[in-house]
């Protein structure tokens, strides 16, 4: 079954519910910038945040640069915004918490 493509109205409603995720509004994703403490830290949340993608059958975009982590969320599908990209976002955030806050130097807005 494909997923159903998100309003705007439900776009901004599901962006209010996570934290320091932005909207690219040129590409119709949304995206999320973090800093880690050392380029293996970084790495360690690109393999964690892959295989938890994995779990949810929905793959990001992934741009690694030295220790900063971005992170472009988009059903391919529908071409745009589904819940499972706002649930994705959801899991990727608790990793984050649960797994890397001690090695983490900030969260940012996006890399333009």
């Amino acid at each position: 079954m494909r997923p159903e493509k998100l309003s705007a109205a439900h776009i901004q409603d599901g962006l209010s519910q996570l934290e320091a995720w932005s909207l690219d509004t040129a590409h119709i994703v949304i995206e999320k910038t973090w800093t880690f403490d050392s380029f293996p830290s970084a790495m360690a949340f690109f393999a964690q945040a892959g295989a938890l993608a994995e779990s949810h059958n929905h793959h990001p975009e992934f741009l690694s640069t030295y220790t900063r982590m971005r992170v472009r969320l988009w059903t391919h599908d529908v071409n745009g915004l589904t819940h499972q990209d706002f649930d994705l976002a959801a899991a990727i955030d608790r990793l984050v918490v649960a797994e890397f806050s001690h090695r983490l130097r900030s969260t940012e807005p996006p890399c333009v």
